[in-house]
């Protein structure tokens, strides 16, 4: 094996992270050459009611020469590791006599497909030999319906009752993710005043205008990786930086004319 022009290579990752609507949203963490995963120590904080914030910090008020109890910071032991994502394409003699189709074929296929994929993991994924998915992650709330309501509808309500769940300081950072298919009933979702109401949602320069807009404040972006309307995971409110993904050295590409020699085709791969 030989390795792929080096022009290709910085395209494809950077594209990657470009066409990838939620990856370049997460907080991003490089690890060094001779590592293949992350340990770390944090803060082991399930609730924020007095004695668990921070782990166990608590403050309190004190009479003049009270004896001070102490409070430590629980902490817990934290890991990530590195798993690959590849992939591999046999090219024709004729289609490497034209360079430039070469390289849009591998920055462009390619780099789009690594997106898709790190997407529909950041969302979907189970954990094991992939990241883990906002739908199977123990830290995510899931806000049921109303009483009554029609199935495969959203309403005001179930929007704010999401807002009303949010953890306070990801809000203000907070963004809106959905299946495009759920587009009507944000269009025609209002809240009742009296015998009137309100609309809830309204795309920049009235319907006129842009397709997309915000709701409540914050940002609304459609995304395939959303379950279809009436499905845990139609309509997302996450904070992404929050969620955060180790990355060593970008993508290591490499080809071979051997693998298919009597064929005529040169295999690329990408890890």
């Amino acid at each position: 094996a030989v390795l792929v022009q080096q022009d290709f290579v910085p395209g494809l990752y950077t594209l990657m992270f470009e066409t990838g609507v939620l990856a370049r949203r997460c907080n991003r963490v490089q690890i060094g050459a001779n590592a293949n995963g992350l340990y770390w120590n944090s803060l082991d904080e399930t609730s924020r009611v007095d004695g668990s914030r921070r782990g166990g910090i608590t403050v309190y008020r004190t009479a003049e020469a009270a004896t001070k109890t102490a409070t430590f910071p629980k902490f817990a032991r934290r890991q990530m590791l590195l798993e690959k994502m590849a992939g591999l394409f046999y090219a024709t003699d004729e289609l490497l006599d034209d360079a430039t189709a070469l390289t849009s074929m591998v920055s462009g296929w390619f780099g789009e497909e690594f997106g898709y994929k790190l997407d529909d993991e950041l969302i979907n994924g189970t954990g094991a030999g992939q990241c883990l998915g906002v739908l199977n992650a123990t830290a995510t709330v899931s806000v049921s319906k109303e009483t009554g309501q029609a199935a495969a509808t959203i309403t005001g309500k179930n929007v704010i009752a999401m807002m009303a769940r949010m953890f306070a300081r990801s809000f203000a950072r907070s963004e809106w993710f959905i299946n495009q298919d759920i587009l009507p009933q944000l269009m025609t979702m209002k809240i009742d005043i009296g015998t009137a109401g309100q609309l809830v949602y309204m795309p920049p320069m009235g319907i006129a205008g842009a397709p997309y807009g915000t709701l409540f404040g914050r940002p609304v972006t459609p995304i395939e990786q959303a379950s279809t309307l009436g499905t845990v995971g139609d309509i997302i409110l996450a904070d992404f930086s929050e969620y955060m993904l180790i990355e060593k050295g970008g993508v290591k590409a490499d080809q071979s004319i051997h693998v298919r020699f009597v064929q005529d085709e040169t295999a690329f791969r990408f890890v």
